[in-house]
């Protein structure tokens, strides 16, 4: 890493959460802040503006021994997006009146500071390979299952975006064409399986009193049958997933993080890894590991670091996301 990245601004908004902080540049956050995502489009400017101000505020109040002054913002968000016009496109788990929203040039504007912006799977994948569970690795699949599920691949130290910047989007692979709606539109697919927002509409559907992923986990622990189901089912599709993934990538590691993964920690991981050794070619199963993300929720904060460098900075000549 170089000296000249220096200080960044950064913002993760989640289909739940919407964090701030100042992140230096070896990854150490403070002025970290957060509120629940609002709604609508100015909602989700004005707030973000302002909760970013609040943490640049509490560094500056807390003293430092130097001042702390970003070079930029550096913006995860839920894909997908396009990385080069700083908008949100149609993330199917944030409010339709987002979609469109050019929010990079929007919070440049009122923060007078360049912005970076990638999907937050993406910027995750940055923070793990620069600070986390994929330093040192060539080919890895990063893997979030919270809200929903996300994915980013990086292959011979590429990370694959696709010709529109989009690519990636694991969470929307096709495990059963009858199965459950997804917020896409579609059906089966491995976000309407095993994301919160799939658990949590299945046990509606099913009629239990549990809403949430957490309480339909924590049904599944007081034995209900009709929760323990449910948990299994999305057990079995991240399984079958990542049996499809590791065929199709060949990942020297898979690194899953988000809520989910964490609170369900091995009980999730180890049928996935029995099911790659049990069914994946022999070659990829030999080779893979599957092991948790080591940077929990603030990675889509510590991401903002190698972001701003690769997009605005031209720190990396292999991942280059784009800016705004």
């Amino acid at each position: 890493m170089t000296e000249s990245r220096r200080t960044v601004l950064a913002l993760d908004l989640g289909g739940t959460q919407l964090r701030t902080a100042v992140v230096r540049s070896d990854g150490t956050i403070s002025g970290r802040r957060a509120s629940a995502t609002p709604r609508t489009a100015d909602e989700v400017v004005n707030a973000s503006v302002d909760q970013m101000r609040r943490s640049l505020a509490d560094v500056r109040a807390a003293g430092a021994d130097d001042d702390p002054r970003p070079i930029a913002i550096g913006i995860s968000a839920a894909g997908p997006i396009d990385v080069e016009r700083g908008e949100l496109l149609d993330p199917p788990n944030l409010d339709r009146s987002l979609w469109g929203l050019p929010l990079a040039p929007a919070l440049a504007t009122e923060l007078g500071l360049p912005a970076a912006i990638e999907r937050d799977t993406h910027v995750a994948a940055l923070a793990e390979r620069e600070f986390g569970a994929a330093r040192g690795l060539t080919d890895f699949v990063y893997l979030t299952v919270s809200t929903g599920i996300g994915g980013a691949v990086v292959s011979g130290g590429r990370l694959m975006t696709g010709p529109d910047g989009v690519a990636g989007e694991l969470g929307h692979l096709s495990l059963d064409m009858d199965g459950p709606p997804c917020g896409c539109g579609a059906r089966g697919h491995l976000e309407a399986l095993a994301s919160g927002t799939g658990i949590a509409a299945i046990a509606a559907e099913a009629g239990l009193a549990a809403r949430s992923a957490v309480e339909v986990a924590a049904a599944e622990g007081g034995g209900d049958p009709v929760a323990t189901q449910i948990m299994e089912r999305a057990r079995q599709a991240f399984a079958a997933a990542a049996v499809s993934i590791v065929d199709i990538f060949n990942p020297q590691r898979i690194i899953v993080g988000g809520g989910i993964a964490i609170g369900q920690g091995d009980r999730l991981l180890e049928p996935a890894r029995e099911a790659v050794r049990a069914h994946s070619f022999k070659r990829q199963a030999a080779r893979v590991e599957i092991v948790p993300a080591e940077l929990g929720d603030d990675v889509g904060l510590i991401g903002a670091v190698p972001l701003v460098g690769i997009a605005l900075l031209g720190e990396d000549t292999h991942i280059n996301p784009g800016a705004s």
